[in-house]
This record gives structure tokens, sequence and C-alpha cells, in this order.
């Protein structure tokens, strides 16, 4: 017996990667800020000597110091949006026994640092026409505030019908960055859904969700055909994350191992 012919399923239209704009360069940049958020998180904020650091949202930079008569280079994610021309912001972790990050939260305004950038091809994907879910553990979520502050700055070129929604997991209620800038963006904006995800919540005012990150996006995100996934954070979590996205039907899954 002959079998019926099978259908075809229409593809998936792919997005074209985003074009980048900006070649890297290389520029001292000088201390105006250290904030140390706990005894391991750190926002580092930069002015670029001589002029502007264009960059896309996204992006990161190379940081270069001295150590023993050698060059030393680390990357970090630009946490600030390209829109912010004042300073550029870094989240840095500081790691036992790690010379970058701890040398970079320690220093004092006005000491000087070479950079090298912009850096990197995990940008956001614009013009901005689909619902996007930002997922994220740790400092991992650097990138996704550049990209929400972009987002929301464009104003009228955004189509207000996109819904965005960071999904970001840390280990402790203390690591909870960007909380009250994340906090506000939510109230000011019916669009943006914010999930916090407490993996070892270390006090019992903690009401939230608990748990790994990964396992409130199905609850949160019931049809997201027509949905960008971008991903940043530790391998363990991008390699449970990125196949659970493409499973869920998301239309375009974009990731970047940090952290």
């Amino acid at each position: 017996m002959s079998q019926p012919p099978s259908v075809k399923q229409p593809a998936i239209a792919i997005p074209p990667e985003p074009a980048i704009k900006f070649r890297p360069v290389s520029a001292w940049a000088t201390v105006r800020e250290v904030e140390n958020l706990t005894d391991t998180i750190s926002f580092v904020r930069f002015k670029i000597d001589g002029g502007v650091f264009d960059f896309q949202p996204g992006q990161f930079v190379s940081v270069m110091v001295d150590k023993d008569g050698k060059s030393v280079s680390r990357p970090y994610s630009i946490a600030s949006p390209p829109e912010q021309k004042d300073h550029l912001e870094l989240c840095i972790r500081k790691v036992p026994d790690g010379f970058m990050s701890n040398y970079l939260a320690d220093l004092e305004p006005g000491a000087q640092v070479r950079m090298r950038g912009p850096l990197g091809r995990f940008v956001l994907l614009e013009p901005v026409a689909n619902d996007i879910a930002f997922i994220s553990t740790g400092t991992g979520i650097a990138p996704f505030i550049s990209m929400l502050g972009h987002i929301y700055r464009q104003g009228s070129d955004v189509d207000p019908a996109r819904r965005f929604w960071l999904f970001q997991g840390v280990r402790y209620v203390k690591e909870m960055v960007y909380i009250d800038y994340l906090e506000k963006l939510a109230r000011d904006h019916q669009n943006f859904h914010l999930v916090y995800v407490i993996s070892r919540p270390e006090t019992p005012d903690w009401k939230g969700r608990i748990g790994h990150v990964q396992q409130f996006l199905r609850d949160e995100i019931k049809n997201p055909g027509g949905t960008h996934a971008y991903i940043c954070g530790l391998r363990h979590m991008l390699e449970e994350t990125k196949p659970m996205c493409e499973e869920m039907g998301f239309s375009l899954v974009r990731f970047e191992k940090w952290d």
C-alpha cells in the first residue's frame, strides 16, 4: 500500500546574525567610581580617555593590566547601555585567587587601566521586532542590563506590543544585583516582566522563587513561538537552557557563556 505524501512543515525563518557596527580600538580608561555591593560583587565605572566609547548592547571589553612585567587581559561584559555617555560600567565578580577581578574591585578613583573594545557578537538583534526572554545567572546579567537600557531608551522606536522578560538566577539574596533598577522597570513598563530566582536563600525573609532559573521558563512563557531567547551565564545553565528553549519552540536562541 502506498504511503500518503508527507506534509512539509514550513521552515522557521532564522534572522541573520546582527551586523557589528564598530571596530575595536585600544584606549586608556580612568576609574570614576567603585561600588562594592557585596564582598564578591562590585560595579566599576570608567571614563574612557579621549572621548566616547561606541559599542552595541551585549558587547564586552578586554581589560589589560601589567602583572610581573607581563600584560594580563580578561573580558568583561558592558552593563551600561550605549546611550550612557557619562561612563562605562562593568559588573565584576571577585574570584578567589583571581588576579584581575580582585585588582579591579580594589582600584581607587583616578586609577587607569587599558581597554580594548568593543568586542563580541552577542548583541541585540535590531530593529527589535519580537518578544524577548533574557535568561541569565550571576554577572551574566550584565549584557542584558545594557540591552534593556537600550530598548527602553529608544521609546517610540520599539513596538509597545512587544514583551520582554528577564529571568535572573543567583545563589543568595545579597547577590540580587540591579534589583532596584529592574523593579522600577517593571513598575514603569507593563510589557516588562521580572523573574528573580534564588537557589540558596540565606534568609527566611525571601518569599520569592527558589530553585534554578531555567525551571521557571515554562511557567512564565506559555507560547514561545515568535519569541527570541538570549542566554548568558554558567556552563551548566547554558547546557540545560539552550535545548529547553529549542524544544519549547522559541524562534531564535542566542547564547554566550559568561560568569
